[in-house]
Formats: C-alpha cells, structure tokens, sequence
C-alpha cells in the first residue's frame, strides 16, 4: 500500500532557519485557503513526519485540476536526503559547481545499481551534512577538476535533493507550476520539486 505525493524541497535555508520559514509559508498557504491548521495522518506515508495539514477550502486552485480529493501536506525540517520514485536512497549523478562535470553512480540502462567507488565520497558527505551540516567531511572533491565543494553545492537530479526544510503533499493531484513557484517565492529560495510513490 502507498500513496503517490509531490515534494517541494527548500535548498538553500538552514536547519536552524527552517521552523520559522515553515511557519511563514504555513501561514500564507493557510491565508490562500491551500491548507488548514488542523492536521492528520491518514494517506501520509512520510520518512519524516506522522502528519500533515488537511487540504483547505481552495486547494483545488493549487493543482492542475481537481479530479480527486488530496491527502494531508506534511512539513518536514531537519536535514534530510529527499528521493523520488519508489524511494531509492541512491542518486543517478552529481553535477560539480566548479566545472560542471557530471559524476554518474548509475549508469542506465547497463546498470541499475549505482558504483560504490563512485557513489561513496558522496554518500559520506551527504551523510557527514545531515549529522552535521558542515565541516570538511561534508566537502566532496571533484574527479575532473580536483576542487571540493560542500555536498549541497553540487547540482542533483530531479528525483534527488538536500534540504532542510520540505513540503510533501501527500496523494494531492499535480501541483500546477504557478503554485509552486508562488510557493518558492514565500520561501525566497531555490527549489526542488519531484514526485514519486511510497
């Protein structure tokens, strides 16, 4: 059992930063009549929350269409690693910011587990970050141009992101993108959107 859901991952702010950003944006999505303050758990199935905002008067006008009704909107802080699909923990590749070359720890269609050799700085770092959220053990070093960059330096997929503060709507119809970026504007940060299935 499962339910599909749709995360908004705010890249930028920090953890200590992200109850009061949270707060704000709750505030307008509750003014917007996107959610309600009252909450649940039913039809949320997040790594990080038990539950979530009940859909308000108007949600509909945050969606694509309206062809069923939505679950709750749960809002997570705390550094975490977010996945989309079927909630693999492992991302395809990572985009250097210095040189934009691409590191790729799964090389589809010829493999569909990713290269350990590859995937390990980052899995250390990414792991390091969501434990400490900086230091040098949070630094991933550059196979082409030798630099190392914090881990949230590096540019990630769609159906990978780190963030300390996200919004899962849980079993909600596609979000349409004037919402969401009406959403990224509250936050003032770069975004990241993927959907998937838990």
């Amino acid at each position: 059992m499962g339910d599909y859901f749709e995360r908004v991952v705010d890249l930028e702010v920090t953890q200590e930063e992200a109850g009061e950003a949270a707060a704000r944006a709750i505030d307008w999505l509750v003014a917007e009549g996107v959610v309600t303050r009252e909450t649940d758990g039913d039809r949320m199935y997040s790594l990080y929350a038990d539950e979530g905002h009940v859909p308000g008067p108007r949600w509909a006008e945050a969606v694509v269409h309206d062809g069923w009704e939505p679950g709750p909107l749960a809002v997570v802080t705390g550094r975490h690693h977010h996945v989309g699909g079927q909630g693999e923990d492992d991302a395809e590749y990572a985009v250097c910011p210095h040189c934009a070359t691409r590191t790729t720890f799964i090389d589809y269609p010829a493999s569909f587990e990713p290269d350990e050799t590859v995937w390990a700085p980052f899995r250390a770092a990414v792991e390091a970050w969501e434990a400490t959220g900086a230091g040098e053990a949070t630094l991933v070093t550059c196979g082409a141009c030798g630099t190392a960059s914090p881990v949230t330096g590096w540019q990630w997929p769609d159906e990978y992101a780190l963030g300390a503060l996200a919004f899962e709507f849980w079993g909600w119809p596609p979000l349409s993108d004037e919402f969401v970026a009406g959403l990224t504007d509250r936050l003032g940060h770069r975004t990241a959107r993927h959907m998937g299935k838990f």
